[in-house]
């Protein structure tokens, strides 16, 4: 692996486009089974706080389902989601013909980027915002413009993104609330960007923590997209209900956003337990409730304790906390990694930063003893 402009570059095949030099492939935070075998901690003992999954579980209906669907696996799913974009648009109010079920949110940002955007064009979001937009516009060889985030509370600046739209933009992509600060903009800023924006311009807003939002001027995007065409609305299972690991996400848009979106998808893209999973646990109030609850309270718990601890952190709209070290957070996350707890370092762009999934309390008053003594040394 070899360094160029600051960034790691792999060698690539020969044949490969050359633009593909530059991409970085996407990193996730640490499975609990590569830390046991690495440090040799039973998996049982290790709490991962690295991913924003839901450490309530998965939804009760959807394991009721999977335990009765798994004899099934022989067959091939339904290619085209029919049940689950019937959920979907019901819950919305949408056509189903305004809805695609992708394998994930991260597979629908991909084919975006697959089948809008090519050399020739632009792709703009913040830098520090979710670091897969960087990675598919490397991957088509789009220009990358992407203005800094909010300087006061490290939100995405819907303002900076309409003022940097070049004539060759297609595509502007807004997390909301953001990964991985965890705050988020507005409603009147959201309005003002689409109401300014080109018509020619795809307007995607990135809502995977939105169920966890209780800021009351968090945006409706719902209230103008029935307005304006170019207006995309990202939502993701993998959260609120527990899905991450059968990779569910979604996309509401226009029809001819959804049909050329199915140009560049590839057959059977959303697995035959992951769709009846989805069903269900879309139908799962009562497990949604639950994480609601516990993630606002726990919220408000870690927060009393950063305070304790004397950490800097950033007032979250998510399920995780962008938590401030004054010690150097390698440091920090490897010790805790020693004591089971995996965490997350957030990239160059946040140097003294670590992302930490809000967890039972259980897991939260675990994490607060091992960053004490962490500290402490």
């Amino acid at each position: 692996m070899k360094q160029k402009g600051g960034k790691f570059m792999k060698s690539i095949h020969p044949l490969a486009k050359k633009h593909l030099e530059k991409v970085a492939p996407y990193i996730p935070g640490k499975p609990i089974e590569e830390v046991a075998r690495e440090l040799g901690i039973p998996p049982e003992k290790i709490i991962k706080l690295a991913s924003n999954e839901n450490l309530l579980g998965p939804s009760y209906r959807a394991l009721k389902i999977l335990r009765k669907k798994i004899k099934e696996v022989n067959f091939y799913p339904d290619d085209t989601c029919f049940y689950l974009r019937k959920k979907i648009a019901e819950i919305h109010n949408v056509s189903m013909d305004e809805v695609f079920v992708g394998n994930g949110s991260v597979e629908i940002i991909y084919l975006l980027g697959f089948a809008f955007l090519g050399e020739n064009d632009s792709v703009a979001y913040c830098k520090g915002s979710f670091p897969i937009y960087d990675i598919v516009a490397d991957v088509v060889g789009a220009e990358k413009i992407s203005p800094p985030l909010k300087k006061e509370n490290k939100a995405v600046d819907p303002i900076a993104l309409l003022n940097s739209i070049k004539q060759n933009t297609k595509i502007v992509f807004m997390s909301n609330p953001n990964n991985p600060t965890g705050t988020y903009f507005t409603h009147e800023e959201a309005k003002y960007i689409v109401e300014n924006s080109p018509q020619n311009v795809l307007l995607v807003f990135d809502e995977a923590y939105s169920e966890f939002v209780d800021a009351p001027d968090f945006p409706n995007v719902f209230s103008f997209y029935k307005d304006y065409p170019n207006v995309c609305i990202m939502r993701t299972l993998s959260k609120t209900v527990g899905l991450a690991g059968l990779r569910v996400g979604y996309m509401i848009a226009r029809k001819e956003i959804i049909e050329t979106l199915h140009k560049v998808r590839y057959p059977f893209n959303v697995n035959l337990l992951a769709q009846y999973a989805a069903i269900y646990a879309l139908e799962d109030k009562e497990f949604m409730e639950r994480t609601y609850k516990v993630i606002k309270k726990e919220r408000k718990f870690l927060y009393k304790q950063f305070k304790k601890l004397g950490l800097k952190f950033l007032p979250s709209q998510t399920n995780f906390i962008y938590v401030e070290f004054p010690k150097d957070v390698n440091f920090i996350y490897n010790e805790l990694l020693k004591r089971g707890v995996i965490t997350r370092p957030i990239g160059p762009l946040f140097p003294n930063a670590l992302r930490i999934t809000i967890g039972k309390r259980e897991h939260n008053l675990y994490l607060i003893k091992c960053l004490e003594e962490v500290l402490k040394s």
